[in-house]
Formats: C-alpha cells, structure tokens, sequence
C-alpha cells in the first residue's frame, strides 16, 4: 500500500514531464559507532551504485544500493574487541539544489546485515543472534564538481535496534563520499 502511494506521489510530481535519470557510482569513507553501548569508532568504507531522477527543477530523487562496513571498537571484558558488521544499504534520498552547485538531501534507508567479523577475547562470524534488516534514514550536503563527478558528506542513523548481546544498540555513521554520474 505504502509503495502504491509513493508511486502514485511520484507520478503526479512529475506529471506529464520527462524524466531525466542519470546513474552513478560513489565509495567512499564510513566513520562508524554502535550507538548506546561502550564504542570507540573505527573507519570502514562504502561503494555502490544511484539512480539520479531529475523531478521538478533543483528537485531530484536518487535511490541506490551500496556495500556499507560499520561497527566499532568494544570493551570486551578489559580489552579491545573489533565489531565489524557488513551491510547493504538502500537508500531513497530526496535532494534539494541550491543554486546548480550545492546540494541537501535526506530520506530513509534499508540495511541488510550480510556479515560479520567479531575479534576479541574470542572471534565471531555468525550472524544469527543480531537483527538482519537495519531500518533508518540519512540526512547531508553534496556538491556537485564539473565532468558528472560530486562529494558528499552524510550522516546515518538507525531506527531498529541491533539486539547486541541483548542491548538496545543502534547503527549511527558519518559518510564522506565522491561520485561520478554518467
């Protein structure tokens, strides 16, 4: 029902105009924590592809699909432990222009846990005890640069709870991005 309606929206948003669509490629760097529990931040990286859908104007949408690493660094029983889950996100981002060059966007995204690397006192690869499917949304400023190519700063955050050893632990991640649209 929900996608109904988005399509629906979306259809008399645009209207009878054509739509423009424009696919890209962005990786990046991926600053992550494990909100709520006792984590320091540890770096990852993200790569993936976007569909950049021209609507009215400066008003554009842009689903995608990208490998995303998060996680951080846990106190595991008085030493370090590295969590490093592996996602793959799908974001539909709506992106407001400000003059040709600069860029908002922010919308929701879904994440599908794929794997997992745990080492500490003792290595874990299994994936069963945590939440598979990580809703949230992300919000950040692109620029666009000349040659189709664009960075981005964003910010994710999670809605659902990872269940982490029974705790109320949630994603949250600062992005650093550079695309290229063809």
């Amino acid at each position: 029902m929900k996608t109904r309606l988005i399509i629906i929206l979306l259809f008399l948003l645009v209207g009878y105009q054509e739509v423009k669509a424009q696919t890209g490629i962005r990786l990046g760097w991926n600053y992550p924590e494990m909100h709520d529990i006792s984590s320091d931040r540890n770096s990852g990286f993200h790569a993936g592809f976007y569909k950049k859908i021209k609507l009215l104007g400066l008003l554009g949408v842009e689903p995608g699909i990208q490998y995303s690493q998060k996680g951080g660094e846990i106190d595991d029983m008085g030493t370090k432990g590295v969590e490093r889950l592996h996602y793959i996100d799908v974001p539909v981002l709506v992106r407001l222009g400000f003059l040709p060059l600069i860029n908002v966007f922010a919308g929701p995204q879904a994440s599908f846990l794929v794997a997992r690397k745990y080492e500490g006192v003792t290595d874990i690869s299994s994936i069963n005890e945590l939440s598979k499917v990580d809703f949230g949304g992300v919000v950040g400023v692109g620029v666009n640069l000349p040659l189709g190519f664009n960075v981005q700063g964003s910010y994710d955050f999670a809605f659902s709870d990872l269940n982490y050893n029974d705790m109320d632990t949630k994603n949250r991640l600062f992005k650093l991005s550079i695309g290229k649209t063809f």
